[in-house]
């Protein structure tokens, strides 16, 4: 080491952080340093010291250099780290254990109280257990508690905190959920998982597994309340028949099971062709329809309510990105249907989000669609809404651009009712901006609701968009948005949504 720097002892992250250089301003300024971190040797590899640096001064009293001894105490080092790991740690499954979960659990319910954020305790115990090792053996039953300690990570969070709290019983704790509700999403989840056959030994075994739920701050608002609120909730789910899940709040739980039946309604739906679609006509300013509008419709329960419940419901299981690239595939069918029917000159608007154009499947789907319909991207309109379009932008996301250069028309839709920033006006690469039915409620009746429409229209078209309205019910309104310079109408004075073949029809008749 002589003459040689003493950074060349630290290792490379001590350097990178400048901890050389704090060693010897320490040492300069007291005479010594201590420090007990990691070294490396000359051949790179690392050891554990506990050392201490030294200034070497001369008869001026300024520095010569520095003298550092080392002791190696590695050995020490990794028994002490292991007993700490074997403190918190669950042996059998290497998840957390029981000590490290009162502790943690503690730690979130104070993060929780202290941000404002929502704190959700899963208690999950599986189902007949028991008979697993009375059967099967002890050693089965570990093979399978390690099974499924593996299975209940795989379905949670990275960010989730799971632990075995002893016996057949885990524990998940989840931070800032989008809303208590999502606990029962991720408990059907897990009995799903859990459900799934266990092979041990050549032995296919099934088992079971309740779940109890409590939220913090709403059923509790310290840790020991929490977790008892959820043992209860776990009680109750054992004595409802076991293989299912409860909250401890009993208006939660009702929320949580319609939530969940919806969910798999939703996907019975999908997964049967139970979904439709209707068109709804938008017209240009001489009563030209110029494109139709593909709108989801629903059946039975999911039907009644609005359609931005059923795209929730579709984000929440994974499958917004299939929904999305079904309804492009059927809208772009009848789209080539209704060309090879003679009508020319009309496009198909299609709705997407931010989640579904950030799915690289969703884009290339778009593509296959309009390949195997025989259609460009002139055809097709992509209708997102300002709140996607600014998460796109605000994430560095370029697809909103790459979609124009490939020919794509883009618009704003329901423009004034999410950010509304009139700086992202500017900056987005869209070319029709679709005014929310919204604006319209007090049009033209009222002088300050006109004076609103009228300067939106204004600066859209100094900004070189297009205006689209929506929303139109009244001959009143819609001649006040034609003498305002809107570019297009769409809404129930014109026409409602129609069925495919009525969609045909209406464009056959030609002007209205």
């Amino acid at each position: 080491m002589l003459g040689r720097s003493a950074e060349d002892l630290f290792t490379i992250a001590d350097q990178v952080d400048g901890e050389p250089q704090s060693e010897m301003q320490q040492a300069r300024a007291r005479g010594r340093a201590g420090d007990f971190r990691w070294h490396q040797r000359k051949d790179g590899s690392l050891f554990w010291a506990d050392g201490v640096m030294t200034l070497i001064a001369g008869e001026d009293g300024e520095p010569l250099g520095y003298l550092k001894i080392l002791r190696d105490i590695t050995e020490r080092k990794l028994a002490e780290d292991q007993i700490l790991r074997l403190a918190t740690l669950d042996v059998l499954t290497s998840l957390a254990n029981r000590a490290d979960f009162d502790t943690r659990r503690s730690e979130m319910v104070a993060l929780a109280e202290r941000t404002g954020q929502l704190l959700l305790l899963l208690m999950i115990d599986l189902d007949h257990f028991k008979e697993v090792n009375d059967v099967l053996g002890h050693q089965a039953g570990d093979q399978m508690l390690q099974m499924v300690a593996q299975r209940i990570r795989r379905v949670s969070r990275e960010s989730d905190y799971v632990a075995r709290l002893g016996g057949d019983e885990f524990a998940l704790l989840q931070l800032h959920p989008p809303s208590p509700a999502s606990g029962g999403t991720l408990a059907e989840k897990l009995l799903q998982e859990l459900a799934q056959p266990f092979t041990i030994d050549g032995h296919e075994t099934k088992i079971s597994a309740s779940i109890g739920i409590a939220v913090c701050p709403g059923d509790a608002a310290n840790p020991d309340e929490l977790l008892k609120k959820a043992d209860l909730a776990l009680y109750h789910a054992k004595h409802s028949g076991r293989n299912c899940y409860h909250y401890y709040t009993h208006a939660l739980d009702e929320i949580a099971h319609r939530k969940n039946a919806d969910h798999n309604e939703l996907k019975r739906l999908m997964h049967n062709d139970g979904c439709d679609i209707v068109y709804q006509p938008i017209l240009d300013a001489s009563g030209r329809t110029a494109a139709m509008e593909a709108l989801l419709r629903l059946p039975g329960y999911l039907g009644r309510q609005p359609v931005e419940y059923a795209l929730g419901l579709a984000g929440e299981i994974g499958l917004l990105p299939e929904l999305g690239i079904w309804v492009t595939r059927k809208a772009c069918a009848e789209l080539r249907r209704w060309r090879d029917a003679g009508v020319e000159e009309v496009r198909i608007c299609i709705n997407t989000c931010a989640k579904e154009l950030r799915d690289q499947g969703f884009l290339w789907q778009l593509y296959l669609a309009l390949r195997d319909n025989d259609l460009s991207p002139a055809d097709v309109e992509i209708e997102l809404t300002e709140r996607d379009a600014i998460e796109l932008e605000s994430t560095g996301s370029k697809v909103i651009e790459q979609l124009r250069v490939r020919g794509f028309t883009l618009s704003l839709d329901d423009f004034g009712t999410g950010y509304s920033s009139l700086s992202y006006l500017r900056t987005l690469p869209v070319s029709t901006l679709k005014l929310d039915k919204s604006f319209l409620k007090e049009v033209p009746e009222h002088t300050d609701a006109n004076a609103i429409v009228n300067t939106v229209i204004r600066l859209a078209h100094d900004l070189r968009l297009m205006v689209v309205a929506e929303g139109v019910e009244s001959a009143a309104q819609a001649n006040f948005l034609r003498a305002a310079g809107c570019n297009a109408f769409q809404g129930f004075l014109y026409s409602r949504p129609l069925a495919a073949d009525d969609a045909l029809a209406w464009l056959l008749e030609g002007s209205h």
